[in-house]
């Protein structure tokens, strides 16, 4: 400042203060100079009227820090008291007239260029501004930031950001249950790649490549992930492009769809039951009409017929009858008349009579049992067919190759009775092991998936359960269990 030089000897240093501070009453900023320690305000500009609606002359004499909030008075007086610190920047509230507080900023300094001279080393210039429009905005933003964060951390579903190649940057609590993980530490920086399906993850790649660049939000339709503990979920994935620091990024939002697939499943399956059940019932009585008729006038000619074939025709007739009445097991929950039988002897008595023909194809079936004698109250022909279809389906199974089928029967921690029946025939792969029992599907050629349905169903009006557990190469086990009181 030429003006203020002090070259000019008779310029004292009390004029040249007072010319500086002439210019001030024209900052839009608050302009003061106050005594450090004590806080005593020897000069502030007009704008004052502005800040804090008070006239220069109100303060002039007071203590600058009697206005501070008393929650940041001493955090100011600390710094500006600073002995190393000639020059700065704080951020506080001041007290208006009316008594409300404002946000404001100062910057500080102890000591000016050119008139460094004229304020003493105990006082301290300061520029004041009013930024309380920016902390409210800047605590809305922060307030918002806080609820998204919430949000998204306590969200059912899977939400994360990736960078631009799929690297994963960020992943809620959700996530961590999704992919099998204790902390976010684990997959942070690893590829969303690596948890796809080997079977998909080049058509996820693909997708991802097709759509690089774009701002377009994309979409992956039943993916498959594969947790860290190797279980599988069915998952709907989106992806949205935004930023994320300056850099390019995608917000990915993961959708666990695994049970409502599978309620999807259960759905259409009990759809097809009732299909079935309805078809059922009609062929069942549209074959029961002609078959009175045709049995009625086998009996009446019996006497004109040979004795054997007579008797060849009334079974043939018998076991047409039984097949129609399994029909009606899938049309509708059939009245079981219950009676007490021996189920050891009733086992013993099926495998004798399964036994020649296993014997044909090289089997050989043993029964190993832990009580000799078992008293059960059930429908017995309904339990006889139950275990004839499961043992047939094992010999079916070992026709090309012979081997063994073990039967055991013992009482389990539980309390129930357990059978066991296990062959060494090729096994059931898993994909295909989790639709057997279901109508219409069969792993034989001309097989039609409703004995193993109908079996369950017997089993479980008999309040037991039913369970298949195969090996590829080393055979298959079915279990049924049924509950028993002594």
């Amino acid at each position: 400042m030429d003006h203020l030089d002090k070259s000019h000897p008779h310029i004292t240093k009390e004029q040249e203060l007072e010319n500086y501070f002439i210019y001030t009453k024209y900052f839009p900023e608050m302009i003061s100079r106050h005594h450090i320690k004590s806080g005593e305000i020897r000069y502030v500009s007009p704008s004052s009227e502005h800040l804090l609606k008070y006239f220069p002359q109100d303060l002039h004499g007071q203590s600058f820090y009697q206005y501070i909030h008393p929650d940041d008075r001493e955090q100011v007086k600390e710094q500006l008291c600073h002995p190393f610190q000639s020059s700065g920047k704080v951020t506080y509230k001041l007290r208006r007239q009316s008594g409300e507080y404002v946000w404001v900023e100062s910057i500080y300094k102890k000591k000016i260029e050119g008139v460094s001279n004229s304020i003493s080393e105990d006082e301290c210039f300061c520029i004041t501004r009013n930024i309380t429009d920016y902390k409210m905005a800047e605590e809305e933003l922060k307030e918002e930031e806080d609820k998204y964060r919430t949000l998204v951390q306590h969200s059912n579903e899977t939400i994360g950001m990736m960078s631009a190649e799929g690297f994963w940057i960020f992943i809620n609590e959700s996530g961590k249950r999704l992919l099998g993980i204790t902390q976010p530490r684990e997959v942070i920086g690893c590829s969303i790649f690596d948890f796809v399906h080997a079977s998909q993850r080049e058509h996820v790649y693909n997708v991802f490549q097709e759509n690089r660049g774009s701002r377009h939000a994309f979409k992956l339709n039943n993916i498959t992930i594969v947790r860290t503990d190797k279980e599988t979920r069915q998952t709907e994935i989106d992806i949205i492009p935004t930023n994320y620091k300056h850099r390019r990024t995608l917000q990915v939002v993961i959708t666990d769809i695994t049970e409502r697939m599978k309620t999807e499943e259960l759905l259409q399956q009990t759809e097809k039951l009732s299909v079935i059940g309805h078809l059922a019932a009609g062929i069942a009585h549209e074959i029961r009409n002609p078959l009175t008729s045709i049995r009625g006038f086998t009996q009446l000619l019996k006497n004109n017929i040979d004795e054997k074939y007579s008797s060849i025709i009334m079974q043939e007739l018998d076991r047409i009858e039984t097949i129609v009445g399994d029909l009606l097991v899938l049309a509708k929950p059939e009245v079981i008349a219950k009676e007490e039988v021996d189920l050891i002897h009733l086992m013993k008595r099926m495998i004798s009579l399964l036994q020649s023909q296993a014997i044909i194809n090289n089997i050989y079936i043993e029964f190993d049992h832990e009580n000799e004698s078992l008293l059960f109250e059930c429908e017995p022909n309904k339990i006889r067919q139950v275990f004839i279809n499961i043992i047939k389906n094992s010999i079916d199974a070992m026709e090309a190759s012979g081997g063994s089928i073990y039967i055991t029967q013992k009482i389990n921690r539980d309390g129930a009775i357990e059978i066991q029946i296990k062959d060494e025939g090729n096994g059931i792969p898993e994909e295909r092991l989790e639709k057997i029992g279901e109508p219409f599907y069969s792993t034989k050629e001309k097989g039609t998936g409703l004995g193993l349905m109908i079996c369950d169903r017997i089993v479980k009006s008999h309040g037991g359960t039913l369970s298949i557990h195969s090996t590829v190469g080393k055979g298959t086990t079915i279990t049924i269990t049924f509950p028993f009181s002594q």
